[in-house]
């Protein structure tokens, strides 16, 4: 499972940190959950992480423009920390 793990700045801007392909050897944990697991331990409780859905993963290795992998890798970002800021009604 690849995981993008961003930051964001007091003033809202996210930066990107890293690609994290999480997948253990032998294929043990496809779906990434021991690394999320860890992930959330840090101080940011996991916010700054998400995992790639299979879809986008396709996009992301299919596209050769630079310009087009960035823009989809911003939607990812913005889609996740928006449902993570959410606040439930």
């Amino acid at each position: 499972m690849l995981f993008i793990e961003y930051d964001v700045n007091p003033a809202g801007e996210i930066e990107l940190v890293a690609l994290i392909n999480a997948v253990e050897e032998d294929d043990q944990d496809p779906e990434g959950e021991a690394w999320l697991a860890w992930r959330s331990e840090h101080e940011d409780g996991g916010m700054g992480c998400v995992g790639v859905a299979a879809t986008d993963l396709k996009l992301m290795e299919e596209t050769e423009d630079p310009d087009d992998l960035l823009a989809i890798v911003e939607r990812i970002i913005l889609t996740d920390r928006s449902a993570k800021e959410e606040v439930p009604s």
